[in-house]
């Protein structure tokens, strides 16, 4: 045993440091080892585990974990389970962390486990149905196990059989996905049970597919099925020599493998059906003592049939009166039972009832507090809104009052600069208008000269064109004085300083460079300075002007560098 034991704790830690040393695990690698263990060897794996001490494991992880591996150990060693504390801890921590699905589905189901155990049928059912509704979809394993055992408590309600039968297929489907020959012996097994002698023919192909299965996979697990089919045989068909030739081969081949006692009364009863007496007292010689009211009940009857074959009228007429008390006893009980059964169901529907109006309240509460929550909300929000409008209009407010003051001052610099505005352009509207004087009597047809129209000076400026001849426009030097002081006037002596900063410049030139500050439009300029098209004032401007004064740019930049003081 202690070489087996040091095989394991080896086999544990080679795992460990694999584990480890993937780095895929979060758990002790120990425990990962006896997982590993659980469903092909569940005796190693509770050595395992046995042998971790609680307090050698570092997380709550870890502890949680090794508390849902010995409960599942112990359960599948048939160690009857005396407490739910330790599962209890396992449950408390998977609920509180995600991410740990499969182990909170093992833990509800081990849960439902130990509650069985414990005699609380309803929590283990509560359980069972708990973790099939959160095992994952994939996770057929645990949700053909959660089917299993729900079907395996409904098989014991005569009422529940068909939903029985449904959790069976349900659980079959998923172990055929699987291939797990084990379960499904079960799975069959358990639909031959709850088939029973009312449908015997069902019953027959159940039970003896789950016999097949198991003579192949796990001989271990035939006898069981084949002490039911020998009820069936007995019971159901009346065949008595094959009802004797399975309850006789679980007698010689499986009683270290079958619980019940059931097989040691169908063999004897089948060999009394034919006659053996002697057979049918050594089988009953051979029959454990009972283990509980059924089985006394159907000893009572083999001692009264065995009595009656050996024509003992008084053993038999005392171990019937004796069988049928405990019969009538076994049914009482089984009254009693369903008694309780009902009056639990009805608990647990007035329970059900009862939570569901809380549950109705609660919503109803719930729902009221979100309105008023909403409400409030909104409340809130239009009050906010209206003190953002409020304020916003104040600063509106604000800001017109800011613009219109500043509107008043511009206004009044304006009439502080109107004045010398004024003057500034004066003598540029009186030399324009002598100008007009000039033109406004011109007439387009110059070779009748006795047809002269007064002409608006914007029809004058408007239409004027290259077909125009020059018109032999004389301007008097009051025009030009009036021009140049304007112009010296608007642009800081401009004119005054070309004078003496470009003395090659002519006087014509000097003109021309004053009506191009004054911004007369070029065909004006040619009129005023008798030029025979607008393409010579350009030529005037860009090619002598600018070459005598020795800009590389346009007159337009070398009047605004000037007033920038670059010159």
């Amino acid at each position: 045993m202690k070489r087996l034991l040091w095989l394991i704790v080896l086999t544990a830690g080679l795992v460990a440091m694999v584990t480890g040393c993937g780095g895929t695990s979060r758990y002790d690698g120990r425990l990962a080892a006896a997982d590993s263990l659980m469903l092909d060897d569940p005796d190693s794996a509770l050595a395992l585990v046995e042998a971790i001490d609680a307090g050698s494991l570092t997380t709550d992880g870890d502890r949680a974990y090794r508390d849902l591996l010995l409960t599942q150990a112990r359960y599948r060693c048939y160690i009857a389970a005396t407490s739910d504390s330790a599962i209890n801890r396992a449950l408390a921590y998977y609920r509180a962390h995600d991410g740990e699905r499969e182990k909170l589905t093992r833990c509800y189901l081990y849960k439902g486990a130990v509650m069985g155990e414990l005699g609380q049928v309803d929590s283990a059912m509560f359980h069972y149905k708990t973790a099939e509704a959160t095992a994952a979809p994939d996770d057929y394993f645990n949700l053909g196990y959660a089917k299993l055992r729900i079907a395996s408590l409904y098989k014991d309600q005569v009422s529940q059989d068909s939903v029985a039968i449904n959790k069976y297929k349900e659980a079959i489907s998923y172990f055929t996905a699987l291939n797990d020959t084990i379960y499904l012996i079960s799975c069959y097994g358990g639909l031959g049970a709850v088939c029973g002698v009312k449908h015997p023919d069902s019953t027959e192909y159940y039970l003896t597919y789950a016999i097949k299965l198991a003579q192949q996979f796990k001989p271990s697990m035939q006898y069981t099925y084949k002490s039911k089919l020998a009820g069936l045989y007995y019971y159901g068909y009346h065949n008595h020599k094959r009802a004797n030739e399975l309850a006789m081969d679980v007698f010689r081949h499986g009683r270290g493998y079958c619980c019940e006692n059931q097989y040691f009364y169908y063999a004897a009863w089948t060999y009394i059906r034919m006659g053996m007496l002697d057979s049918a007292k050594y089988v009953f010689k051979n029959t454990p003592l009972p283990k509980d009211a059924v089985d006394s009940m159907n000893r009572l009857q083999l001692e009264a049939e065995i009595s009656q074959a050996e024509n003992d009228a008084l053993a038999y007429h005392s171990n019937l009166l004796k069988s049928r008390e405990k019969e009538i006893q076994i049914r009482s009980s089984s009254q009693i039972g369903r008694l309780k059964d009902t009056e639990s169901d009805f608990q647990r529907l007035k329970a059900k009832q009862q939570q569901s109006v809380v549950n109705r309240r609660n919503h109803l509460l719930i729902l009221v507090l979100s309105v008023v929550l909403a409400l409030s909300f909104i409340l809130v929000w239009l009050i906010v809104r209206q003190k953002q409008a409020v304020k916003s209009s104040i600063e509106e407010r604000k800001e017109m009052e800011r613009i219109l003051a500043a509107t008043v001052a511009e206004l009044k610099e304006k009439e502080q600069l109107q004045g010398s505005v004024s003057e500034l352009f004066g003598h540029r509207i009186d030399a324009l208008m002598e100008l007009y004087d000039n033109l406004k009597f011109k007439s387009k047809d110059q070779a009748n000269k006795r047809k002269r129209t007064i002409i608006p000076l914007s029809s004058v400026i408007m239409g004027l064109s290259e077909d125009y001849q020059a018109m032999d426009i004389k301007l008097s030097d009051d025009f030009w004085e009036k021009i140049k002081l304007s112009v010296n006037g608007e642009y800081d002596g401009i004119i005054s300083f070309i004078e003496k900063k470009y003395p090659d410049l002519t006087i014509k030139e000097r003109e021309l460079f004053c009506l191009l500050c004054a911004n007369v439009p070029p065909q004006i300029i040619k009129l005023c300075m008798n030029y025979t098209n607008v393409k010579t004032v350009y030529n005037r401007i860009n090619i002598v002007i600018r070459k005598k004064m020795g800009l590389e740019m346009s007159l337009k930049e070398f009047l605004e560098a000037y007033m920038r003081g670059e010159f």
